[in-house]
């Protein structure tokens, strides 16, 4: 089993981004009266923040945009205050009122990005921290940390032509990155391109020996492909050693060892995987291994274990429908056969 790559945290170059302190930046249509009430409103709201009376600060911020609505800073004080008070809807609206007269501003992105999580529009949340990532990129075009968090965003949203993009640029400023090898040959494993996940994984190994994540995602590529499979059991088990309670690595181990006609011992290590994770892969490659075992009441069940973490396994239903026949044999008491799904 391809490991879940490790998702590096995005709090150090989003709250880095945050770190600006959003400060007046007057529209020049306004009269001259509107800016200084504005302002004057604003700094009255301050005044109350830093005194903790929050009501009034409240009532001044909103004082303070009546005036003049172009500023980001009131605006996003506004935003944060009612993000705290669970009034999502007022939150948003000043918010986006924000990001539409200064688009720049990362804090008004970011504050949304945990609104629309906390409402689950996670698309919408995604879109906002690609947008703080993007400008980031921006501002300093050589951290390859802010390409490492963009790239993941993509991957995780199944975007892999522009994480394909950001983790190659990493690798342009430094080939000897082993978390972009890894990354970038998941995601080409991910969408078949198997010489080239190769590739990648090899040069991760080659690299950094002991990187288990790595050793496991090329021994699985292998077994997958059917070649190599006393190397890729060999590398699996290294894997292993590394990180010895990982079910994504067992499970890779032996789907290695059932590519190589070691049924029992495959499905002994199989066994061993789910005493650490609940995977459809597993239960799938749990099925294989009891199928060519001639259980066939268990490879069912097994199969649809995997369809019940995930309904939409053609492949899986057709195992079911394939082994229907030999079922018959087994009394009632036996594992049923599942219906075909719509």
């Amino acid at each position: 089993m391809l490991s879940v790559p490790r998702l590096f945290s995005l709090r150090v170059v989003l709250f880095s981004s945050l770190l600006v302190v959003a400060t007046p930046c007057h529209a020049a249509d306004l009269s001259l009266d509107a800016k200084a009430r504005g302002l004057a409103h604003y700094i009255m709201a301050v005044c109350h923040d830093l005194n903790a009376e929050n009501l009034q600060a409240i009532s001044e911020y909103e004082q303070s945009v009546k005036y003049n609505g172009f500023e980001p800073a009131p605006r996003l004080k506004l935003g944060a205050y009612y993000l705290r008070m669970d009034e999502f809807n007022q939150a948003t609206l000043q918010l986006k009122a924000v990001t539409h007269y200064s688009p720049k501003v990362s804090q008004a992105h970011y504050l949304l990005a945990l609104i629309y999580s906390s409402e689950h529009k996670f698309n919408l949340a995604a879109s906002e921290y690609e947008t703080i990532l993007k400008n980031a990129t921006l501002d300093d075009p050589s951290n390859t940390d802010v390409y490492m968090y963009l790239g993941q965003l993509y991957y995780a949203q199944g975007k892999y032509p522009k994480a394909i993009e950001q983790f190659s640029k990493i690798l342009n400023l430094d080939p000897a990155n082993t978390s972009a090898l890894y990354l970038l040959g998941s995601v080409y494993a991910d969408t078949n391109d198997h010489s080239k996940a190769i590739e990648l994984f090899r040069k991760a190994v080659l690299i950094e020996p002991e990187n288990s994540e790595a050793l496991n995602s090329l021994g699985y590529t292998y077994a997958e492909d059917g070649v190599h499979l006393d190397e890729a059991i060999r590398m699996v088990r290294k894997a292993i050693e590394i990180d010895p309670s990982n079910g994504a690595y067992y499970d890779s181990l032996g789907w290695a060892l059932y590519k190589k006609g070691a049924y029992t011992e495959a499905l002994l290590t199989l066994q061993k995987a789910e005493s650490y994770i609940k995977d459809r892969t597993l239960f799938d490659h749990m099925g294989d291994v009891y199928k060519v075992l001639k259980e066939y009441p268990m490879a069912c069940r097994y199969w649809n274990k995997s369809l019940d973490l995930d309904p939409h396994q053609d492949l899986v239903q057709q195992k079911i429908n394939a082994i229907s026949p030999a079922l018959k044999q087994y009394s009632k008491s036996e594992e049923p056969l599942r219906v075909q799904r719509k």
